[in-house]
């Protein structure tokens, strides 16, 4: 059976690192499907009290939604999801933040384009 490029799989990661906190995130994707799962991997670096958020971002749909380590230094979380876009899903990537509460400290971003 031939397949074209876009329906192989194409496993990728994206990752990135900011004071604090570092994460990545991988996935089998299929380029402009309409759904991409993928796990994701964030850990707390710093003993500083500060928390830190991982989600999926995608250039094409609204951004996944937080996902929360109030664990403390050297503690990491993992979480195994989807998202999904009926009119494909194109860019994808990982954002990792560094938090007090609700007010933001930093973070970083990088996408699988």
């Amino acid at each position: 059976m031939a397949t074209s490029g876009a329906a192989q799989a194409n496993p990728m990661q994206a990752e990135c690192s900011t004071t604090g906190a570092y994460g990545y995130v991988y996935s089998d994707w299929y380029g402009s499907d309409t759904r991409i799962d993928f796990s994701m991997t964030f850990t707390d670096m710093l003993a500083d009290g500060h928390h830190v958020r991982a989600r999926l971002v995608t250039t094409d749909v609204n951004n996944g939604p937080w996902h929360y380590n109030y664990g403390g230094n050297n503690t990491s979380v993992d979480v195994n999801s989807y998202a999904t876009n009926s009119s494909g899903i194109f860019n994808w990537g990982i954002q990792v933040a560094r938090y007090e509460g609700d007010t933001y400290l930093n973070s970083c971003t990088n996408w699988i384009v």
